[in-house]
């Protein structure tokens, strides 16, 4: 490991995997190594997304392992936006930093973010928002994941696999399901197949299959990695080159190419990765946002403002794809980003069948109506899925609806 700072009250390394190692010495070791893992729970817990995460921790040590959020920014940060970070960590999320100035803050340069980091002697303050009770965070997972057969050809060109970093992200799960994601990732990845009937869906297969086979040797069992999203490049890229090998070594395979969108949960943040015009989305609090852009001509235009959604809709190159796993693309770059995960949110993954039937509108009706009904995962994906076919239903269809429970009201005890 590399040893990134080495000071009289901590010594800071940082393994190959990226992960920050942070041992505590000196006076009160013991209390600041406790204070400093509580905080960062409580911030966790509270959504900060501006501050390391927690991965591990070992008492007997005074040992911390968190994210990594890249390089110091004292030479590149004012004091000012210094100062508009640390009032910004005690309004939105409750914590006073004992050391609000720059040299506690670093630069995320793939990110393009500042983040706070060493709380060891901050303070915890009631929480400005109430999102929870909680000093640690605790999600689970329920899930639902569909396709059907389009109409315009045999066949079905679509793909959908998730599947668990326990054992290496080995062990595919059911379509349908629910898990815990305090200590294991879920992947839910959905790709739609290009180039004839035959190619087309081998990419797709190939794509949802073998993108966990670009995971285990760069995340392990996965308790936590040092930069979630530069993993999920990686793999990504891997996964491109993988079945452009393929396509080339077999005369029936030339040219297949496919989309990719994939999200892998883990606690309180989802990370993502995509190519192409498959899409994610988030719904929380009645809002729908699309988490991801369509890599078409189409698409730069709708984001530009210079299509509005009707017209992205019905343009005729709306279907022509920039990029693609596979399928003759020279230059790939993936859109790699995250999002944080609070209870009560909806997420939908799918190929563009859904979004050629469904306009946004109808996909934030569906699931503003299923929090209102308390409609379960299941109902919720194959609504979409008749809805989506039933307007459209050319192409091949596939969703994952996926829901972050709200946990229970505790009881009042008399």
């Amino acid at each position: 490991m590399k040893i990134a700072k080495d000071g009289i009250r901590s010594i800071v390394k940082i393994g190959y995997d990226g992960r920050v190692h942070k041992t505590f010495r000196g006076t009160d070791n013991d209390r600041r190594f406790a204070n400093e893992v509580r905080v960062l729970k409580v911030l966790e817990a509270r959504g900060c997304d501006f501050v390391p995460r927690l991965l591990d921790s070992d008492p007997e040590t005074l040992t911390i392992v968190t994210t990594n959020c890249g390089a110091p920014a004292e030479a590149s940060i004012s004091e000012g936006k210094a100062a508009e970070l640390f009032e910004m960590l005690e309004r939105e999320y409750g914590v006073i930093h004992d050391d609000p100035f720059p040299r506690n803050i670093t630069y995320n340069a793939r990110q393009g973010v500042f983040c706070i980091i060493d709380f060891e002697l901050a303070e915890v303050k009631e929480d400005p928002r109430h999102r929870c009770d909680d000093e640690e965070a605790h999600r689970s997972l329920e899930w639902c994941g569909l396709t059907r057969d389009g109409s315009r050809k045999p066949g079905n060109q679509d793909a959908l696999s998730v599947f668990s970093s326990e054992k290496g992200w080995v062990n595919s799960a059911e379509l349908c399901g629910s898990q815990a994601i305090d200590d294991k990732g879920l992947i839910f990845a959905v790709s739609d197949g290009m180039g004839g009937p035959a190619a087309g869906e081998v990419a797709s297969s190939l794509v949802v299959r073998e993108l966990r086979r670009f995971l285990p040797a760069m995340m392990g069992d996965f308790h936590g990695a040092g930069d979630p999203e530069a993993l999920l490049f990686a793999a990504v890229k891997s996964l491109h080159e993988y079945v452009t090998r393929v396509g080339v070594h077999d005369p029936r395979l030339t040219g297949m190419g496919a989309t990719v969108v994939c999200g892998l949960f883990y606690r309180t943040k989802v990370y993502f990765a995509h190519v192409g015009d498959s899409r994610f989305y988030q719904f929380r609090a009645g809002e729908l946002k699309q988490l991801t852009y369509d890599h078409t001509y189409v698409g730069a235009q709708f984001r530009s403002g210079k299509l509005n959604e009707r017209e992205a809709r019905t343009h005729p190159r709306r279907n022509v794809l920039q990029q693609a796993i596979g399928g003759g693309c020279q230059i790939l770059i993936p859109q790699v980003s995250s999002a944080t995960i609070e209870e009560g949110d909806w997420f939908l993954i799918c190929s563009d069948g859904i979004t050629d039937g469904l306009w946004n509108k109808n996909i934030a009706r569906c699931f503003a109506e299923a929090e209102e009904n308390g409609t379960p995962v299941a109902e919720v994906a194959q609504r979409m899925l008749d809805w989506a076919t039933a307007e459209a239903g050319g192409d091949d269809t596939t969703l994952f609806v996926v829901r972050a429970p709200k946990k229970a009201p505790k009881e009042t005890q008399n």
